[in-house]
């Protein structure tokens, strides 16, 4: 036999009564197989109790509920970092095809520098001379790449930034205090 305690409110809402319902634990007349002397009595709670019973549950039902807010919130904002991320590599590959398909009369070789221009057709290419080694630049000017050993391209002067999570890394290990730094967050 179920024991259940409803708060009265001034509610009607039917669906609203299974929320404010208090369970309490079924009664035994022998706990243990030890007869009470009066099992009604040991179990019998005041209102008072029962209203702080039902207050509890709620406020735990409100605890639950918000750690659960809380932790989707967490999962979304990674979501949304990874929706980032991901259109940032779509980009990246786009770019990478768009250069290796670019016009070149000579073999490209990794780890150069290799300069982008336009002709007035359209017609990307690519040249050994920088804008700065021509007399007159003979076409637009759209950018110099290095090329990597994996075929992929970084623009000139930002190779340092290439592996920016790996330069992360490295300075945090190589710097004791970061590390403690980080160690000492945690706690």
């Amino acid at each position: 036999m179920k024991r259940c305690f409803q708060n009265i409110s001034n509610e009607t809402d039917t669906e609203e009564a299974p929320k404010n319902k208090v369970v309490l634990v079924e009664r035994e007349p022998e706990p243990g197989g030890i007869a009470l002397v009066n099992p009604l009595r040991t179990s019998k709670k005041t209102h008072l109790e029962l209203m702080e019973l039902g207050e509890s549950l709620h406020t735990s039902e409100s605890f639950i509920q918000a750690n659960a807010k809380n932790k989707l919130d967490i999962i979304g904002k990674q979501m949304k970092n990874l929706h980032v991320l991901m259109n940032e590599v779509v980009n990246e590959t786009k770019l990478h095809n768009d250069l290796n398909n670019a016009a070149c009369n000579f073999v490209k070789k990794p780890g150069h520098v290799y300069h982008l221009y336009e002709k007035p057709s359209g017609q990307k290419y690519f040249g050994m001379l920088s804008p700065h080694e021509w007399i007159n630049v003979p076409h637009h000017f759209l950018g110099s790449f290095r090329l990597e050993v994996d075929f992929s391209w970084t623009p000139a002067g930002q190779e340092e930034t290439r592996y920016e999570g790996l330069n992360f890394l490295k300075d945090i290990y190589s710097n004791s205090s970061g590390m403690k730094a980080i160690s000492n967050s945690d706690s």
